[in-house]
């Protein structure tokens, strides 16, 4: 039997090692090398490392061998968690197979996803039933799935094969958490969720997205089996992620729909499971009436709540958030808000309690374990309820918030404000190991503001975290270029869209297209891409716009399949992306990618630093807006072969101080600033001679 040691983990990665000899393509670095060791020997010290990889540093081998290692030396599980499904695709598709292969290792290794990515056995035999009434479309997506149905062996959505038209119709199918009848539903025993769950106990390596590592620390850690060694992939937005998921919300369409399903009286007829109860059970139709009515009120009152929620609006017909503060609470609509939500409580405890109790006098029945998932879905609105609006309210741990769509209140939402004390107390403090690591965790080199955020700094001055830069191998003093245009107008001036849209035609003749426009508003976006539309039309240059040229997974391939396209993109764009070779040759910033100051996780921050006695703006917002920067000027350069042009579209860069924090944040040592009358001729000239002239 082979004896594997963490100390020579780097010696996999050396010239003429194992990797070398068996990964075609496989390159020495000295970077990955430092990286893979720091991991092994947080892992030997049962320690905690944050880790910045740069560009082409290889992160995932780096942080996967010694994964690899430990779990066989130490009989242990590490669980890999990574913010984007495409990546963990790709490591369970291709590095880990890969890897085990190269380095002549033996481990069991298993991805974990969502529920619903499952067939539940339950919906699908109701419908073949004919229960569940189907349009045309939904009628033949059945039609093309039973055949694998019946043979699947894992129920996963992603053997299928039959076109994206049709898959919009998966939810019919998919199992749901308020649906779900848990150990009442007969098909208990062959649930394709429950089998991957118990899969995943025999696996050594583990690998999840952040989503469903948090959805599981939600609820006490009932998905995932132990784990006491976890890896982070991609976690610049981990703070971001577990402020959202580790949210509570109640939704106006989720409610309506759960109460529509239970009982609807259109003008004809009445609609929905307590009808078909009363149709089965005459015997039941008194405690069905009952229940029918308290359905209806509760629906009422739902309505008054959200049309309370609607008053508070600032403004027509628009989508945004709108925290609520303490002032709300004295004010008319908040205030008739509560009536209705005590009122919605106490009627909806009282239909539960209805519930409940024809559910025993349905014992034994089919339907009473049905009838069980509706009262499961109930309470945990009720609950849910109950949190935002007695617990967390006036709360000031909470942060909560209306969102908006179209102008009217959509869901009511509650958070953590200290999002790093929620984090050690439910996942650091059970772990040995943590490893965390992105391309983006660092700003001017530093590490605080990250830990800060994530909950890690008392761990720094406690010595059980321990922070490694490795900066990217590529030679940005001769690949990239970043250009600043001194003389543009400020940011939030008119002028500015018509400046960008001038200013975006010179720099398109002058690269021939290969552009990525990195926008942080929609609407700046339409302003400047209604100007240059009809421009770049009579020269036949490829316009694509995000969220008018079609899916952004699409624009993506156009982007790269035509070479010399021009992209316009909001957020999706600024991060995650990877375009190799001449497609892409200039990434334009339009403005500092600041957050907005009205999102909820900004204010959240905002109170989290005014308690800590901070200025806001230096602490987070500057911090945070400079890595999103490095996120966005990242895309450039993502091989040793790659040149290009970063352009700068924001004078803040070069007239407030803080400019320096932003360019001191990214690997592109050469900036130069400039006028617009020189940007074209400055940008041919570095195409054509390079940079290091």
């Amino acid at each position: 039997m082979p004896v594997y040691d963490m100390e020579k983990t780097a010696d996999y990665f050396r010239p003429g090692g194992p990797l070398e000899r068996a990964v075609p393509g496989f390159v020495y670095r000295q970077e990955q090398l430092c990286l893979a060791q720091g991991i092994a020997d947080a892992f030997t010290n049962r320690e905690f490392l944050v880790a910045e990889a740069g560009t082409g540093v290889g992160k995932t081998y780096a942080y996967l061998l010694p994964a690899f290692l430990w779990s066989l030396i130490e009989k242990e599980r590490v669980v890999i968690s990574t913010r984007t499904k495409a990546l963990q695709q790709q490591i369970i598709g291709r590095d880990i197979p890969d890897l085990l292969e190269a380095a002549s290792l033996d481990l069991k290794f298993m991805e974990a996803k969502g529920r619903e990515n499952y067939l539940c056995w339950n919906k699908y035999i109701t419908i073949l039933a004919g229960k569940q009434n189907l349009n045309e479309s939904g009628q033949l997506f059945i039609s093309r799935i039973i055949n694998w149905a019946e043979k699947t062996l894992t129920g996963d959505r992603k053997e299928l094969n039959i076109g994206a038209e049709l898959m919009k119709h998966w939810s019919i199918l998919a199992a749901d958490r308020r649906g779900c009848r848990k150990d009442m539903c007969p098909y208990h025993e062959k649930c394709f969720r429950l089998k991957m769950m118990k899969n995943l106990h025999k696996a050594d390596i583990i690998v999840v997205n952040h989503a469903l590592l948090l959805s599981d620390l939600q609820v006490n850690n009932s998905i995932l089996p132990e784990y006491k060694y976890l890896i982070i992939d991609e976690a610049h937005h981990f703070d971001r992620e577990s402020f959202d998921k580790l949210s509570c919300g109640f939704s106006f369409l989720e409610t309506s729909d759960l109460f529509k399903a239970l009982f609807f009286k259109d003008k004809k007829y009445a609609r929905g499971y307590i009808p078909h109860l009363k149709s089965r059970y005459p015997n039941l139709t008194e405690p069905l009436n009952g229940a029918s009515e308290l359905v209806s009120r509760s629906m009422q009152l739902l309505d008054g709540m959200f049309s309370n929620l609607t008053r508070s609006r600032l403004a027509k017909d628009s989508n945004y958030s709108m925290v609520i503060e303490t002032q709300h609470l004295e004010q008319p609509w908040f205030a008739d808000l509560l009536d209705d939500y005590q009122e919605w409580q106490v009627n909806t405890r009282i239909l539960l309690d209805k519930l409940r109790s024809i559910q025993t006098e349905l014992g034994g029945q089919e339907e009473e374990g049905e009838l069980s998932g509706f009262i499961n879905a109930l309470q945990e609105l009720a609950e849910y309820a109950y949190l935002i609006m007695e617990e967390n309210i006036d709360s000031p741990g909470s942060i909560n918030w209306i969102e908006y769509q179209d102008g009217w209140a959509s869901t009511l939402v509650s958070s953590y404000i200290m999002i790093g004390d929620i984090l050690k107390e439910r996942l650091y403090s059970r772990l040995d190991t943590l490893i965390m690591v992105s391309a983006t965790l660092a700003v001017e080199e530093k590490f605080d503001y990250f830990l800060d955020k994530v909950g890690l700094s008392e761990y720094l001055q406690e010595e059980r975290v321990r922070t490694l830069l490795q900066k990217s191998p590529f030679d940005y003093q001769k690949q990239a270029v970043l250009y600043t245009v001194s003389n543009m107008p400020p940011p939030s001036s008119q002028e500015h869209s018509r400046s960008v849209s001038r200013v975006l035609l010179d720099i398109i003749e002058a690269t021939g297209g290969g552009m990525l426009v990195l926008f942080t508003a929609r609407k700046q976006l339409q302003e400047v891409s209604a100007a240059i539309k009809p421009w770049c039309q009579n020269r036949e240059i490829n316009l694509l716009i995000q969220d008018e040229s079609g899916a952004s997974g699409l624009l993506l391939e156009e982007f790269i399949a035509s070479k010399d396209s021009v992209l316009l993109g909001l957020e999706t764009f600024w991060e995650g992306i990877d375009v190799k070779g001449e497609a892409l040759r200039c990434v334009v910033i339009v403005k500092l990618p600041f957050r907005s100051p009205s999102d909820p996780f900004c204010i959240a921050s905002d109170k989290h630093c005014k308690f800590l006695r901070r200025n806001s703006f230096q602490h987070f917002m500057l911090p945070d807006g400079a890595m999103r920067f490095k996120q966005g000027t990242g895309r450039l350069i993502r091989s040793e072969a790659d040149r290009g042009v970063v352009v700068v579209l924001d004078n803040r860069l070069e007239k407030c101080n803080y400019g320096r924090i932003f360019k001191n944040s990214i690997p592109i040592v050469r900036t130069v600033s400039l006028q617009e009358k020189d940007l074209a001729e400055e940008i041919r000239r570095f195409i054509a001679t390079g940079a290091d002239e």
